[in-house]
């Protein structure tokens, strides 16, 4: 069973979780090589992030030179960061990045922002890792701390119904387990789940009648890049995108993370 984090009242008013909690979840990631923390993002910002993708990016779930597709009904599409999501509680999450910061490092860098959308009808998505292997032909990944996490955002439930990610927990360290027994986790609209790029993993079946939107996020090492992504299969598609003036309006802190990010060329249109 996935391990999920649940914020107390304490933690909520403050908005960031208290050190002992941090390394709980730390040690749940690590052990597990995934982990859900539930309830991190405004309902209302989930609300608008989900009409702008209906209103913009649904028309992308197509065979698009921008866009690559990741199983049978299934697109993955770079989303700029652009109201509404520019919101910090999503590109910047207050309750994952020390999580984030504790297994990768504080160095660590925003190198993808988009959905991964399956559509009505869209089977299970073949099992696979993210990014590829930093060594070929050998198990020397699995004995590395992490180098790159993906942290995935729903703007609608993950569940039996609209689909959601198979993980098979532990295989980030023993290959092994992708022979076992998975789990179908439910995660909530605004819940975060984590996990580590290694972690064998593939998105379930979408049995209901609407397009699901699952919005992702890769963290990693500053040296990292994901060739398999976006510079082998697909290079005409930008992982990361936002204007010029957003990033300049930034705070320090967000900018370091940002670092990677390229320029957009004009903005999509913004919904309120």
């Amino acid at each position: 069973m996935i391990s999920r984090i649940i914020p107390s009242e304490t933690e909520r008013a403050a908005g960031v979780l208290v050190p002992k909690v941090v390394e709980h979840a730390l040690g749940c990631f690590r052990k597990d090589g995934a982990l859900i923390v539930e309830d991190i993002v405004d309902p209302a910002v989930i609300v608008r992030a989900r009409r702008a993708f209906d209103a913009i990016y649904t028309q992308f779930c197509c065979e698009r030179e921008d866009v690559r597709r990741v199983g049978g009904q299934r697109f993955m599409i770079t989303i700029n960061l652009e109201a509404p999501f520019d919101a910090p509680q999503l590109f910047a999450n207050p309750y994952l990045l020390p999580i984030l910061s504790s297994a990768l490092d504080e160095t660590l860098v925003l190198a993808a922002f988009g959905v991964v959308c399956s559509m009505p009808s869209a089977p299970a998505q073949d099992v696979h890792r993210d990014g590829g292997t930093l060594f070929q032909g050998s198990d020397l990944d699995r004995l590395l701390p992490a180098f790159a996490i993906t942290v995935a955002i729903p703007l609608l439930e993950m569940n039996e119904v609209n689909g959601t990610t198979a993980l098979w927990l532990g295989s980030h360290r023993d290959k092994r387990t992708s022979n076992q027994e998975n789990i179908s986790p439910i995660v909530r609209e605004g819940s975060g789940m984590l996990w580590d790029s290694r972690l064998s993993h593939g998105g379930t079946p979408n049995k209901g009648s609407l397009p699901r939107p699952l919005l992702y996020m890769t963290y990693c090492r500053p040296w990292f890049i994901d060739y398999g992504n976006f510079n082998r299969y697909n290079p005409k598609q930008k992982p990361l995108l936002a204007s010029e003036s957003f990033l300049l309006g930034l705070s320090e802190l967000h900018q370091r993370l940002l670092r990677r990010c390229e320029r957009a060329e004009t903005p999509a249109v913004i919904v309120d």
